[in-house]
């Protein structure tokens, strides 16, 4: 959303120590006036209409204030900021600011941006300075700025010696990753980014030509990433990005460098197998331009001997560990050698050594059938499915066979198969499978009404069986749903309407409905969106605020194009009448003019 430029004016009439009270109400107001006295906001200065400033609390939040539309908005990156309230941060920044304006006349506070200071401003004032001044600048500034000490330590390191120092890299990246405490999602851009530094540093002594270098540092780094990983919140995925990132430089770095093919083979057989994170995963293939072949030789001997003790499982048999990661990755590096020399017995040669699900039968029948052998394929998915004759099976195993049937003609045999496995699970994705088939057998008529009588059937049997007990106790079938998606799916809107109002359905499904008939049935979208924002205000969430003054529009429209406009204030009211204690809901229902 643009945001409208703030003014002397507007920013004197909007930001006040009475409007800030009121916001943030008397505690956080007072906890916010504590933090200002205590000279806790830096960084505070106005762009384009808006006050930014930093508020050092348990960690430093970023505020924005901003006054658009004559009220006055705000953000904070701290818990409560996220939340949408206007907390103790945003107080001490809004002080901050009102006791530096009240520093300087109007006249000052209300100069263009091309008036105030700048970088060319501070360009001239550096220039004019000594090369002596300016380095006790830079190294004072060192002190506080590990990344700016880091970068500059690089950069001496390069230039001071004949040969490098590699334990200025090492350090570096040992101080960027290194925390005392959890790092969590806020955290993680700039912790991530003062790693990401000293790779590209790291980067750089490549291009300059220290491959050798390059390999021992970065192999060092990935190490220190491993462990740091589980200190942080990575959901982002940032670190993943930079341990691949310097996993392509260390491959670089061997390609210039052409090191020992034997050792390195150790070394990268090594950290494929010992590590959780997937560090030089697929080694074989990736490095094979560089281990040639007394590399690869020595990599697939220390590969088979690992091999040789893993325990073979055949059907239902489990390992000792529940999930072996060691394993796994055993398992895809000898695949990935058999990849490599491409003979498919060889493929499933290691398959046959892990038979304890139907998935498994199923690889290796992917394997023929992508070689080409289609009968060979279909006798290993068979035998797969008979060694597990549990009801129901793998669904990936069961399409697989069914679709094979298809293809010599034996359609019979596919839709016995699929029926049993649409009445053994009935949902409206079987349906949509039982679909599929049908139509390939050209059958679909005949197997639809079956279809729908065996769900009619379900219904009733769970709605007896299930008599008195809440009908969210009991699975899928308490209501109408799968016959109002089956109908939905198939275009056919009057039947879905008519079984949600005969059997009712899931709240997604009765929006979906609501939207659907907007412009046949206003009168009913109505009453399911007040329904939904019934819902939706039971928790206190910005969301769910959101999305409540979202479907009010839409009540508001629809009501208009019904000629009963008149009806939408007394709806509002209502809202606001029992929701009143939620102040942010409040707030936005105040922008709206409602």
């Amino acid at each position: 959303m643009a945001r409208k430029k703030s003014t002397p004016d507007t920013l004197a009439k909007t930001l006040t120590t009475a409007a800030m009270m009121e916001m943030a109400g008397k505690r956080y107001y007072w906890r916010g006036n504590e933090y200002f006295q205590d000279g806790a906001v830096t960084s505070l200065k106005e762009s384009d209409g808006v006050i930014t400033g930093k508020v050092q609390g348990a960690r430093a939040y970023k505020v924005q204030l901003w006054v658009e539309d004559d009220e006055l908005e705000y953000d904070c990156s701290c818990p409560l900021g996220e939340d949408d309230e206007f907390c103790k941060h945003c107080v001490a920044v809004g002080l901050a600011w009102l006791a530096r304006d009240q520093k300087a006349p109007l006249a000052e506070a209300g100069k263009k941006a091309s008036d105030s200071i700048g970088e060319k401003d501070v360009r001239d004032f550096l220039m004019g300075k000594s090369k002596d001044a300016l380095v006790e600048m830079l190294l004072e500034q060192c002190e506080e700025d590990d990344r700016l000490n880091r970068r500059l330590l690089a950069m001496t390191a390069k230039t001071s010696r004949d040969k490098l120092d590699l334990s200025v890299w090492k350090d570096a990246i040992e101080d960027a990753a290194w925390s005392d405490d959890f790092v969590d999602w806020r955290r993680m851009p700039d912790y991530s980014s003062g790693i990401g530094e000293v790779v590209e540093s790291i980067e750089e002594l490549l291009h300059e030509g220290h491959a050798e270098a390059v390999i021992e540092i970065t192999e060092h780094g990935l190490g220190v990433m491993e462990r740091a990983v589980e200190q942080v919140d990575d959901s982002g995925g940032d670190m993943g990005m930079l341990m691949e990132q310097l996993q392509e430089i260390h491959h670089k770095a061997c390609r210039k460098a052409k090191p020992e093919p034997a050792p390195l083979a150790e070394r990268l057989f090594a950290w494929e197998l010992g590590n959780d994170w997937g560090t030089f995963s697929h080694a074989a293939e990736t490095y094979a331009d560089v281990l040639g072949n007394a590399g690869l030789a020595r990599y697939r001997k220390l590969t088979e001997q690992a091999w040789a003790k893993v325990k073979a499982l055949g059907p239902g048999e489990q390992d000792a560990k529940r999930y072996d990661s060691k394993r796994y990755r055993i398992t895809s590096m000898m695949e990935s050698l058999a990849k490599a020399s491409g003979n498919v017995e060889e493929l499933v040669a290691i398959k046959l050594k892990d038979l304890s699900s139907q998935y498994h039968f199923l690889e290796i029948a992917e394997i023929y059938l992508k070689d080409g052998h289609d009968n060979t394929a279909l006798e290993w998915a068979e035998r797969g499915w008979k060694a597990f004759p549990e009801k129901g099976g793998d669904a990936r195993l069961r399409e697989f066979i069914a679709h094979a049937y298809h293809r010599r003609g034996r359609h019979d045999d596919a839709m016995a198969l699929t029926w049993t496995a649409f009445t053994g699970r009935t949902s409206f994705d079987m349906y949509k499978t039982l679909a599929e088939h049908a139509k390939l057998a050209k059958a679909w008529p005949e197997w639809r009404e079956k279809a729908l009588a065996h769900i009619r059937e379900q219904i009733a049997a769970s709605k007896q069986q299930h008599a008195g007990r809440r009908r969210w106790d009991y699975g899928s079938l308490n209501d109408r749903s799968i016959l109002v998606q089956v109908f939905l799916w198939e275009k056919d809107m009057d039947s879905a309407w008519d079984e949600a109002r005969k059997g009712g359905c899931s709240g997604p499904l009765w929006l979906e409905l609501a939207g659907l008939r907007e412009k046949t049935d206003p009168y009913n979208s109505v009453q399911i969106y007040r329904e939904h924002i019934r819902i939706l205000l039971k928790h206190a969430d910005k969301r769910n605020y959101e999305g409540a003054v979202e479907y009010l529009a839409k009540i508001k429209k629809l009501l208009g194009s019904m000629g009963k406009a008149e009806e939408f204030p007394a709806i509002v009211a209502g809202v606001r009448n029992e929701h009143r204690r939620k102040r942010n809901l409040m707030a936005l229902l105040d922008r709206k003019k409602w």
